[in-house]
Formats: structure tokens, sequence, C-alpha cells
């Protein structure tokens, strides 16, 4: 076998099918058929926007109409069969950052979604961009057990793509000590939109809102490619999988080229033109976080771009859950308006990026094409808010 004319003709095949897509995609922007007004307010990076969303949507007195169909879907598609919970009780509310108390140890927080009535509970924790909180699944999970005021409960861990809760947020030592059901945007969430889709199809206003909310989960989890072009690709990977082995296995050197051609050269370049010092000598893979820094001379304190692993054995080193914050120690810092959370150690910001992982595939695109815009669009921001040119 000739594995490299293998892989060229591979490459030319997949190549002709995204010259195919690409068409496509321009005769639906002819069309109109993109206008998408969560992709024009810049919505879909914020979780707490999302939250919202799907609250009102499981709320039965939310403002689309339908009272408790969408809740009750949820239980049968999302939730994959689970009984209904609220047949002989009175319909529950639905609540976006419920405040459980102050953080103390395995208690307190904020829950991002919680759906409960007298009889019942649904606790969602919904992660999009941002990391675990330490212990935060066991917080949620004891305010379950000892303090929801309900006869059961359930405990959901939301993500793009269905992935487990980190070992800080679960239990020490352990990867699932909490008892919590995983869910994912990818496959779940779309599910049951498209038939709470279905379910409106007399509610035209909420109908053509939530075909736009599919829309944007589609462009999140990428799935926003025509179904038939996505099985031709997929057909082909099932007819050369000694090319798909040959490029998996060059997964971590193929996200190593694209970050250093596409982001890290991208962002030495504007350093450059600012004037200000940038230094990337920790972005190879070691036994720190990863980290890239951007500096003014003279300015006591950075603006860096770094990662915050969550289990420091395994993927230390990796760019995993990042972050952009100012590291600063200058006496009274406040806040920047810009940089959306605050810490001790961060006391001027940070805020998590929108592609927060620059080491898997799926996210390839996004390095290559978006990645280094979004983060010089920030630094913009926050030069400006400082007042340091």
């Amino acid at each position: 076998m000739d594995t490299e004319l293998d892989i060229q003709r591979f490459f030319q095949e997949v190549a002709s099918i995204c010259t195919h897509e690409q068409a496509l995609q321009e005769e639906r922007h002819r069309k109109g058929e993109n206008y998408n007004l969560f992709s024009i307010l810049n919505i879909e990076r914020y979780e707490l926007k999302h939250s919202a969303l799907i609250a009102n949507l499981l709320d039965p007195k939310g403002s689309h109409g339908c009272g408790d169909a969408f809740l009750r879907a949820f239980f049968e598609i999302a939730l994959k069969g689970t009984a209904y919970p609220f047949e002989d009780c009175t319909l529950p509310h639905s609540y976006t950052e419920y405040y459980t108390g102050p953080i103390v140890g395995d208690t307190g927080g904020r829950i991002d979604i919680l759906v409960k009535s007298s009889r019942y509970g649904l606790i969602i924790e919904n992660k999009i961009y941002a990391g675990d909180q330490d212990k935060q699944l066991i917080r949620y999970d004891n305010y379950g057990k000892t303090d929801l005021q309900a006869d059961r409960y359930l405990l959901v861990y939301l993500t793009l793509f269905g992935n487990e809760a980190s070992k800080g947020s679960t239990a020490k030592g352990s990867a699932k000590e909490v008892d919590y059901l995983c869910l994912s945007y990818a496959e779940d969430i779309l599910r049951w939109l498209g038939q709470c889709v279905r379910l409106a199809d007399n509610k035209p206003l909420v109908r053509e809102s939530l075909n736009q909310y599919i829309r944007t989960i589609k462009q999140l989890t990428y799935q926003d490619m025509n179904e038939k072009n996505i099985r031709k690709i997929i057909d082909l990977a099932v007819d050369h999988p000694e090319v798909v082995a040959t490029l998996s296995s060059k997964r971590d050197a193929i996200a190593q080229g694209i970050r250093e051609k596409y982001i890290f050269a991208e962002l030495k370049e504007y350093a450059a033109k600012k004037g200000w010092l940038y230094d990337d000598s920790e972005s190879s893979y070691n036994e720190k976080e990863p980290k890239i820094s951007f500096r003014k001379e003279g300015w006591d304190g950075s603006i860096i771009i770094s990662a915050d692993s969550e289990d420091k054995k395994s993927n230390y080193g990796w760019w995993i859950n990042l972050w952009i914050g100012i590291d600063s120690k200058v006496t009274g810092a406040k806040k920047l308006a810009c940089l959306e959370k605050q810490s001790p150690e961060y006391p001027m910001g940070w805020e998590y990026l929108t592609t927060p992982n620059w080491y898997s595939a799926e996210n390839f695109p996004a390095m290559k094409e978006s990645v280094a815009e979004e983060i010089i669009n920030k630094l913009d921001e926050i030069i400006e808010e400082l007042g340091v040119k």
C-alpha cells in the first residue's frame, strides 16, 4: 500500500466535498438562510444566555406559551425516557443562577438551571466553555440531598459533547463518585430542540426562534455541514482507515503546527505592531500550564493566556481550559469591565476563551479561522480600558 499516495487521494476527495459544501453555504447566504440573531448578538459564547433560554423552555409558565410540553419532551428525549415526575403535583418553577448559599467546603454556589417543585428537582450544571470549579458537583449534589426540599432530584452535567466532570468537581481520587447524568448539546439538546420545534408548529415565532437556536448549536458543535456531505466524508474515512489512523497518530503534532502558524504567529505580529513584549517561551509542552504573555515595558503587569488544568498529573502542559487575564501586582487594582470574572489572583479580571481547547481536533477549524482574531479583539479592549498605550 502506498500510504503517501492514499493520503493525497484522500485529501483530494475531501477537498472536493468541501468545495461543494462551500457552494451550498454561499447559496444559503444568498437566500438569507444564515441570518441568525444568536450569532449576530454573539450570544453563543455566554453560558448564562444558554442557561436562560433553556430554563425558559423548561418552565411551564415560560413565554413560549406551550405549557409543560417542552419539559415533558426534555424528560422523554434528552433524559432518555426518564419518567415525567410532575404528573400529580403543582407544576414546577424554573430558575437560573439559583443561589444555594456561600461556598464553604462542600456546600454553596449558584446552580446554572434549577427546575423544582415540592416533589422533584432537576439540577443542571451547564458547561460550554468554562472549566469546573472545585467540588462543584459535590456541592450541588449535597444541596439536592439536604436543602432542595423535594422528594427526589436529578443532577445533570451538560456540555457541548457530553464530557464527564473533572475529578476535582466530583470527588478527590474518583472520576464519578457523585451520581450525575452527562448530556451533550451535540446530541441530546439538539434532539430535544427538534421535538420542541414540532411541538411549536402552530407558534411561528417560537418555532423559528428554536430553529435559529438549533443552527447556533450546530455551529458550536461543528455540525452545520450538509448531512449528505458529512456522510460522504464518513464513508471516505471508512474506506481509508489507514489514512485516518496515520492522521490520528499525528494529532498532537498537527495541533502544535496549527497553534504556531495560525495563533502564535498572529499574536506575535500583533505585539510587535503595538510595541509590546511578547513571550511564548512556555507555550510548548512542559510541567506547568502553557502560557503566552503580553507586557508593555515599564508596566507592572502582564496580559496572559494560560490554561486551567483540571488534572495536573495527566494534562499539565496541554492547551485545555484556556483563559485570558491580567496578572498585575498593582495595589488596589480594580476589575476591568471587559473581563467577565475576577479572583484574588487576578483582581483586574479574567475570562475563558470561546475556543478553550487548542488540543482537540474538533477545534482545529476555529484555531485556524477565529481564535487569533478573538484574542486580538480582547487585547484591544483590555489595552483601551487600561489606558496603557
